[in-house]
């Protein structure tokens, strides 16, 4: 049996578990007041076990793609199922949502207090301005999601619309810069650090998919990240719909971080659905 074929569904049962972890590590390995990580949490030790034998399996697997260095964009990603489809419109709805409601939060001051803090402090620019093109690439993104899903039912693509897959590339690489950003000075790295994991992978799986179309693709560097995207992207995302459930605590999400999972959310949705295309074509295609 190749195992390599079934690397999406060991990613998304990985982000599922990863979640898990990351809930309860939200829930309980922090104390109350002070906000300071418990040392010895046993979620949090499990998850990082847990991450570093994904990386692992993931490299180990998706190496295993290595002889299909070379294959045509069409080939890898090529599809006309309305399952698809529908799967990569919802996603580019959601990343415009999640745009837009970003845009309006920054129009009108709410969820992060920037029309206050710029009337007294205008050092506050280096925090909001770069929050402008991360929220107008999501709705581009979205555009992109659509527009590139129909050239693959079509099977053919063109220059002009080749451009479009370097759109969500730019968008994870700006979410990341924020994320270093605003959390680069804090002591509390795990608060963040998988946050910061999944903005770097989704930025390698998106510039792994331009890389069918402006260089010589590497399907097993598609893999990999892509993999490792939806692992590190659910586990955030999901770990706070589990903190949630298990009735919060001491860590609050801004409505701008909100949004910003949101389309942590739709991105890794998208990569996932791709990454089922990817490993059920390459599969059965021959070696470069």
């Amino acid at each position: 049996m190749k195992l390599k074929r079934y690397i999406p569904v060991f990613a998304a049962l990985a982000g599922i578990v990863g979640a898990v972890l990351r809930g309860l590590n939200l829930h309980g390995g922090y104390e109350e007041g002070t906000g300071l990580p418990i040392p010895g949490n046993v979620p949090q030790t499990a998850l990082v076990a847990l991450s570093i034998a994904m990386v692992v399996l993931f490299y180990v697997l998706g190496h295993g793609f290595r002889g299909q260095r070379g294959a045509l964009f069409e080939d890898t990603f090529g599809c006309s199922s309305t399952g698809y489809k529908t799967i990569a419109v919802l996603c580019g709805l959601a990343m415009g949502a999640a745009g837009a409601g970003g845009l309006y939060l920054l129009a009108t001051g709410t969820g992060t207090g920037a029309q206050t803090m710029l009337e007294t402090q205008p050092s506050v620019l280096t925090t909001v301005l770069p929050l402008i093109p991360l929220w107008l690439l999501a709705l581009l993104s979205m555009v992109a999601f659509i527009l590139v899903a129909s050239v693959q039912a079509r099977g053919t693509m063109t220059e002009s619309h080749a451009a479009f897959t370097l759109v969500p590339m730019f968008w994870a690489c700006f979410d990341l810069i924020i994320t270093f950003k605003d959390n680069g000075a804090s002591p509390f790295v795990s608060l963040y650090a998988f946050e910061l994991f999944a903005a770097i992978a989704l930025v390698f799986a998106f510039y792994s998919i331009a890389g069918f179309l402006y260089a010589r693709s590497n399907p097993a560097r598609f893999v990999f990240a892509s993999a490792l995207g939806v692992f590190f992207s659910w586990t955030c995302v999901g770990g706070y719909l589990v903190y949630g459930l298990l009735g919060g605590g001491t860590i609050t999400l801004t409505m701008e971080a909100v949004l910003r999972y949101a389309c942590f959310g739709a991105a890794s949705v998208y990569l996932l659905a791709n990454l089922v295309l990817a490993t059920r074509h390459l599969d059965y295609a021959p070696r470069h």
